[in-house]
């Protein structure tokens, strides 16, 4: 509010203190309803709440990172350097994601067409085409109406009317003294034809008042009488006229207020917005990523199906010579297990590319399509380095949630401010200046209008306020205590998001020394299975216990082999959950807002 406004505020509020006390007839030593309230933060209070609350996330966290996270050479790599190589290449070969096998539950009698997607493509698709992402749109673009209707209250208003009067009614006549009873000099009633114009234009000011120009013409015409002159008339005004409030609603504060709003509105919508595609980016990751985990798991499945056959088949032929039926059995079961593993492996591949493609909802995959999906991309093992207080840090500045809090409490400030001013008496200062004209013709009319010699003026002002004020006063303390739970809230939300930071790193950091041990884990199984089989190369006779030892050890190949690629897609998983909680994943796939306000059809 302007300076001359809350110049007049102590003056005003004391001196209706006393008259509310007086005609409330409050007892002695009664609180003053206009007693401002203690025990709310102020505005600088705010200000230190919210840096003191950013201050404590990253208080006593050191600014250098922590070690990466990478490639370890372990005893078992220096023992098994020579063969590396060979132990890679035996067991399931997860990382080519198995090109030849097919990843969906056939539902119909055509063969599904393979579509070899990337993630990058996953995710732009998913920006372009996921539903509740244009949802979000939508409603980013009603708020940007929201602040164009908002601006529209201080746009010129143009009004204008017409109107027409047809009189023909009796009224008591004046006598002319002396003339005795019946002789009249104004005619006792009133035959006219009268036609009335009207036009304006009108403006809200920013001051809080309201600015007008209207023009009015009136024609009338007296039809039985002679009486008159000019007759017909033309009677002609333009009033020029202001109202202005002194004390409530004076000034900008309170007058732009709800522009204020609507773009605190807007700037909420886009960080939800924001968020939306922060969500769906992540999400789209993790789905893309659950499908390649899924086929690796269908690899892995596949594989052990077919060593198991190799196996069963070579006791087949060796039963005429030393293999026995229960050796034979055992194995012709295992294979039949190893079978059922397949279909549930691939029932789950199915589900995780029917997910996918709900998730990025392309028009070229649609979702009651019978397409195999099959994921180009293999998930990366590259080094990670946590770096705690640079990724708090970047997440308090970026994160939607806590931009959404920090316009939160902008919004709450704006109504302290209005419900302060609602505080205030009204106080309405109001001026007109009008000038007249009254001719046979219109034109002529307006002349005399120009002329300037027919002008009147007009002020006056208007004061009203409710003894005690109560209503006011519980608004502003309603709108305080409102600025004081934002502050709450923004608290709540840094705290979450720093919690959400911290978790997504140590997955990071946790799953990318995972895959370094499973990595092991997998090289020395492949070493087991290997000497197992060059064991078997000098055995006379294949025992059962040496048979359920090689059926074991290829189940524990392939379990390697499927725990080491889980700590891959975990890895990659809670670097989109870091990308997410940081606010930074957008700029990371060069992922631009676009604030063009969604249209409809009309």
């Amino acid at each position: 509010m302007p300076s001359s406004a809350r110049a007049y505020r102590p003056f005003v509020r004391a001196s209706l203190a006393a008259l509310a006390s007086l005609a409330a007839l409050a007892p002695a030593g009664c609180k003053s309803p206009l007693a401002t309230p203690g025990e709310y933060p102020s505005s600088e209070r705010l200000a230190a709440l919210i840096q003191s609350g950013k201050d404590r996330q990253v208080a006593g966290v050191e600014a250098a990172p922590a070690q990466v996270a990478g490639p370890l050479e372990t005893d078992i790599d220096r023992m098994l350097e020579a063969r590396r190589d060979e132990l890679r290449a035996m067991g399931p070969q997860s990382a080519a994601l198995g090109s030849t096998i097919s990843g969906t539950v056939p539902l119909t009698g055509e063969t599904p067409a393979r579509v070899l997607l990337t993630l990058e493509a996953a995710v732009l698709a998913a920006v372009r085409n996921n539903l509740d992402l244009e949802t979000a749109r939508i409603g980013k673009s009603i708020t940007a109406a929201d602040i164009e209707r908002a601006e529209a209250a201080f746009d010129w208003v143009v009004g204008a009317g017409a109107g027409f009067d047809r009189i023909d009614q009796p009224s008591v006549g004046i006598l002319f003294p002396g003339s005795g009873s019946g002789s009249t000099v104004i005619p006792n009633v009133t035959n006219q034809r009268n036609w009335s114009f009207d036009a304006g234009v009108s403006r809200a000011l920013e001051s809080g008042g309201t600015l007008s120009l209207t023009a009015r013409s009136s024609r009338i015409d007296n039809l039985d009488s002679d009486l008159y002159t000019p007759d017909p008339a033309w009677s002609s005004a333009v009033a020029l006229g202001v109202t202005q409030p002194l004390l409530r609603g004076f000034g900008t504060e309170t007058a732009l207020a709800e522009i204020r709003l609507a773009q605190n509105r807007d700037r909420i919508a886009r960080e939800a917005l924001r968020a939306q595609l922060l969500d769906i980016v992540a999400r789209t990751e993790q789905a893309y990523w659950a499908l390649v985990s899924a086929r690796a798991r269908l690899v892995s499945a596949e594989w052990l199906v077919s060593v198991g056959e190799e196996v069963r088949d070579v006791l087949a032929k060796r039963r005429e010579f030393d293999a026995t039926l229960a050796e034979y059995a055992n194995a012709v079961a295992t294979v039949e297990a190893r079978k059922s593993v397949v279909l549930e492996a691939r029932r789950r591949l199915s589900e995780a590319g029917n997910a996918l493609k709900a998730i990025i909802n392309d028009p070229a995959l649609p979702l009651g399509g019978e397409a195999d999906v099959v994921p180009a991309d293999a998930p990366s093992d590259a080094p990670f380095t946590a770096d705690l207080r640079k990724s708090i840090e970047t997440a308090i500045a970026r994160a939607p949630s806590i931009q959404q809090a920090l316009v939160a409490i902008d919004s709450a400030s704006v109504g302290v401010a209005v419900a302060d001013d609602g505080r205030l008496p009204q106080l309405d200062l109001s001026a007109e200046i009008s000038w007249f004209g009254l001719r046979d013709d219109f034109g002529d009319s307006y002349s005399d209008i120009a002329a300037g010699d027919f002008v009147n003026y007009a002020a006056g002002l208007r004061f009203s306020q409710a003894l005690g004020n109560r209503a006011a006063e519980s608004a502003y303390r309603q709108a305080r205590l409102r600025r004081a739970q934002s502050a709450v809230d923004y608290e709540r939300a840094v705290q979450s998001t720093v919690l959400a930071v911290k978790n997504a790193l140590t997955d990071c950091v946790s799953y990318r020394q995972l895959v370094e041990q499973n990595r092991v884990f997998r090289l020395a199984q492949a070493e087991n299975l290997r000497a197992l089989l060059v064991d078997e190369k000098t055995l006379a006779a294949l025992t059962p216990e040496f048979l359920q030892l090689k059926f074991q050890l290829q189940n524990g190949l392939a379990l390697a082999e499927d725990q080491y690629f889980a700590s891959l897609v975990g890895y990659q998983n809670a670097l989109a959950e870091l990308s997410r909680a940081m606010g930074t994943g957008l700029e990371a796939k060069r992922i631009e807002i676009d604030e063009t306000p969604t249209t409809t059809d009309e």
